[in-house]
């Protein structure tokens, strides 16, 4: 809608040529648009990601460790700032559901949290797992908190770099009572290849700095809280 507002033309013009410049691969397109192959990020490894803000993504981790209690099951996606929820967890009874083998890593040694390793197919690149039998193990599961991250927040959208990623955390998400985004500042207008889900899914949101009006208007109609 967009392009056809700004080059004056009716949205079956640009469907027809976006489609066209696809099949000839210069571009890459989504649903209700299309993403240049020289911006597209089909995702980071782990270790860039965790080397990113990451002061700040730990002390986001710790405001939405407020919100843990004894007996909680947890979900945890792969993402950097999950990594620093399952560094700062505390040795207490509970029980952790996550296909990241960091986060197993992390509460390796903490012997009151019991583990759930979604299992599936392995990524090296995220050092976690993926694939339908994670996901089948996640549908069956009754996780009291979903914690995880993101790429970008933008247009009420909640997006995601690979659809890999983005199909295990919607089981997780689907699965859970409640939501928690924690996100920095670096997110906030930022659009990428996937849309993950709406932002009103989530019932909390942990960021480091004010979010852009647009976010606080969708978070004040959803009863969303947001913890800075």
């Amino acid at each position: 809608q967009e392009l056809a507002n700004h080059l004056n033309v009716s949205l079956e013009t640009i469907r027809r040529d976006l489609n066209k410049m696809a099949k000839e691969g210069l571009l890459y397109r989504t649903h209700g648009g299309a993403v240049s192959h020289k911006n597209r990020d089909i995702g980071r490894s782990f270790d860039a990601r965790r080397r990113m803000n990451s002061d700040v993504k730990k002390s986001i981790a710790e405001n939405a460790l407020e919100h843990f209690f004894e007996g909680a099951v947890i979900g945890l996606d792969a993402s950097s700032s999950s990594w620093n929820f399952a560094q700062l967890l505390p040795d207490l009874p509970c029980t952790v559901v996550t296909s990241s083998m960091h986060n197993i890593r992390a509460l390796a040694n903490k012997t009151s949290i019991e583990i759930i390793a979604t299992g599936g197919v392995y990524s090296a690149k995220y050092d976690a797992f993926y694939g339908s039998l994670s996901g089948h193990l996640l549908s069956r599961l009754n996780i009291d908190i979903a914690i995880f991250s993101c790429t970008g927040i933008a247009d009420g959208v909640i997006w995601e770099s690979n659809e890999m990623n983005a199909i295990a955390k919607r089981k997780m998400l689907a699965a859970s009572k409640k939501v928690f985004l924690l996100a920095d500042h670096t997110k906030f207008e930022r659009k990428d290849l996937i849309q993950l889900c709406d932002l009103s899914t989530i019932h909390h949101l942990f960021t480091d700095r004010t979010p852009p009006v647009s976010v606080q208007l969708i978070c004040q109609q959803r009863q969303i809280n947001i913890t800075i």
